[in-house]
């Protein structure tokens, strides 16, 4: 009898220990609302805004990144409980940003996309350019030359450029395909496979807008 209770006990414990059949399902990826991408926050103190949720319906708290380089980005605020937070301290004049919101469920997080907006500059407009808008091509073609072609970008100062990047097959980075472009379009040969490209803009500050990525194959 004594050997069953045993057996029974390690049994239970087991049991305790062993793993969820239904393991944490991460938070949805949050869609940034405010700063827009591209836009000019006319405050420096701006109001950022994201949209988050939950499959599971978990509790949420979040974590606002920010900062003038889209590689180094650092922690503004963290545990923040709303979808909502303006900083305390003013933003500087005439900058660019990139900020990003990640959003945790306790066990795991999930990170928006980057998304990058400027302030207004003084005794200037400190508008960044407008972000173009890719026409072609859009959709599944054949391979062979391919002519890329966007939207002109408005707003900005002085002079805008265009730069062209591409992402092909199973690369992990996109690539520089044109820089420095004054039109709207440009025909390079392009090999069969996937191919991921989108269209910066630059004005004559230096100030950068950057157009949505087109995902297309091209047969």
């Amino acid at each position: 009898m004594r050997t069953q209770i045993y057996i029974f006990a390690i049994i239970m414990v087991l049991m305790g220990c062993s793993k969820s059949d239904d393991p944490n399902m991460a938070p949805d990826q949050p869609v940034n609302l405010l700063p827009a991408n591209g836009e000019t926050c006319e405050s420096l103190k701006p109001i950022f805004s994201w949209d988050a949720s939950d499959p599971e319906e978990d509790v949420l708290t979040y974590t606002l990144w920010l900062g003038t380089t889209e590689s180094d980005l650092s922690i503004e605020k963290d545990n923040l409980e709303n979808t909502r937070y303006s900083p305390s301290d003013n933003l500087s004049l005439s900058t660019k940003y990139y900020w990003q919101v990640e959003v945790h469920d306790g066990t795991s997080s999930t990170k928006s996309e980057i998304v990058s907006f400027g302030t207004m500059g003084e005794g200037e407009s400190g508008v960044l350019p407008s972000r173009p808008i890719l026409i072609a091509p859009q959709s599944d073609q054949a391979a062979g030359d391919i002519t890329f072609s966007w939207n002109a970008s408005t707003e900005g100062e002085g002079n805008i450029t265009y730069n062209l990047y591409t992402k092909q097959g199973s690369a992990s980075a996109f690539e520089l395909l044109r820089g420095g472009m004054s039109e709207t379009s440009y025909t390079h040969n392009i090999s069969a496979g996937m191919l991921n490209w989108y269209v910066e803009a630059k004005d004559s500050r230096g100030q950068m807008s950057r157009s949505a990525v087109v995902t297309i194959t091209l047969n």
